[in-house]
């Protein structure tokens, strides 16, 4: 949300241009000096003064020219938006800033103008992944007509300001009591600026109020801005299976998910490793600061028939070995967007080998594919290989169930 206050400064002394007719009230006792000499068609009037009291003062033949003073402090002078400043003193306070942009969660869209080009291009959900970001915001300043080396202080609240009033540290970046801040927590707009995340250890699903205040020299603070607010995102996770062949890579499938080895793909006792037809693929969508970890997990260590009560072992090897007996798990694809401020994914060392060279299935979690940052439009293919031995007796009901759980890392 982007708010803006004008704020009206008059000099020390209004002057006032009053031609033909001049009804002038003045509530107050002022000396009236003519700024010049006010002159008319038949007559010159020169060193004017006025006594105390004041009145209306009307011709119909005069121009006339005068200096009325300062404007009153009365406080009705102010409104919700402006506001009329009074005396010499007005003309050193720095000009009242506002919140051009206080961001979490923009998908697509900005308001801020300084950022990193991937905020610029995407939205806060380029920098912080699916649904933005859960623990930090960012926030840029409308300076106005502050020279370079004002400073400025921000002030962030959960309740608008009604009794939680903390500021931001300018060394953290983080809210803190009032009572912690001090004029080293006034910083240049180019300071905060240049922090992509300049209000950090934000809490997830809240709303957040921030104004901001100006000072250019001792005794020059401004009044804070109009008010700004922004909501943090939940921690999000998005975990989707879907079952195609290897050219897959946008296929979406409902369950039930089953991989078979069958047909031409069957298992022989004593031939060599089968890849299945289908490969399991995964959707991975994520703000999670630390990444995610999947992980697979078996139910029986292996496929195994309930016919035969057999089953071919899962373990880390290659099937292609002499005499090999085995069932794996094997990457064939990873995709992701890529940026400075986005995680990547990568196959685990087990599960990234090449050729028969497969990753075990046990009865306990083993991890598969580690994101090591927030993760937009991730996409992952997973081969399923096997090998029966020459050994091994024939049945049609070798099977392993397998569970894939992705773990989000805050």
């Amino acid at each position: 949300m982007k708010s803006a206050i004008r704020k009206i400064s008059y000099p020390f002394s209004l002057l006032l241009c009053l031609f033909i007719s001049l009804y002038l009230f003045i509530p107050f006792s002022p000396t009236i000096t003519l700024g010049y000499e006010a002159n008319s068609t038949n007559y010159k009037l020169t060193g004017v003064t006025t006594s105390g009291l004041g009145g209306i003062f009307e011709s119909t033949n005069y121009s006339l020219i005068s200096n009325t003073g300062q404007i009153s402090a009365d406080p009705r002078n102010y409104s919700t938006s402006y506001r009329i400043n009074q005396g010499p003193s007005e003309a050193f306070i720095a000009a009242q800033p506002t919140v051009k942009c206080f961001e979490t969660t923009t998908n697509g869209t900005t308001n801020c103008t300084s950022g990193p080009t991937e905020l610029l291009s995407g939205g806060m959900v380029a920098l912080c992944g699916s649904t933005g970001c859960y623990n930090k915001a960012r926030f840029e300043i409308e300076e106005y007509t502050n020279p370079s080396d004002t400073l400025y202080t921000i002030q962030i609240s959960e309740d608008n300001f009604v009794s939680d009033v903390r500021c931001i540290s300018g060394s953290t970046f983080m809210p803190t009591s009032l009572s912690n801040c001090d004029i080293n927590d006034f910083r240049t707009k180019e300071y905060w600026e240049t922090e992509v995340f300049n209000i950090k250890g934000l809490d997830a699903n809240t709303q957040y109020y921030i104004r901001i205040s100006a000072l250019h020299g001792d005794f020059t603070q401004s009044d804070y801005s109009a008010i700004s607010s922004a909501t943090t995102s939940m921690g999000f996770v998005e975990f989707d299976i879907d079952i195609a062949t290897s050219s897959g890579y946008t296929v979406e499938s409902s369950p039930p998910y089953s991989v078979s080895f069958s047909g031409d793909d069957r298992l022989i006792p004593g031939a060599g490793a089968v890849t299945a037809p289908n490969l399991v693929w995964f959707d991975l969508l994520t703000n999670a600061e630390g990444g995610v970890a999947i992980i697979n997990e078996g139910e029986n260590g292996g496929l195994y028939s309930s016919t035969t009560t057999e089953t071919i072992t899962s373990s880390n090897l290659d099937l292609d070995g002499d005499l090999a007996e085995g069932f794996g798990l094997q990457n064939y694809y990873i995709g992701y967007d890529s940026s400075t401020y986005l995680g990547t994914i990568t196959a685990t060392t087990n599960y990234s080998g090449s050729g028969n060279v497969v990753g075990e299935v046990l009865t306990d979690a083993r991890k598969i594919y580690d994101a090591n940052g927030p993760i937009n439009s991730g996409r992952m293919g997973l081969y399923l290989k096997a090998r029966a031995g020459e050994g091994r007796s024939s049945a049609t009901d070798y099977s392993e169930f397998i569970t894939f759980v992705s773990v989000g890392r805050y």
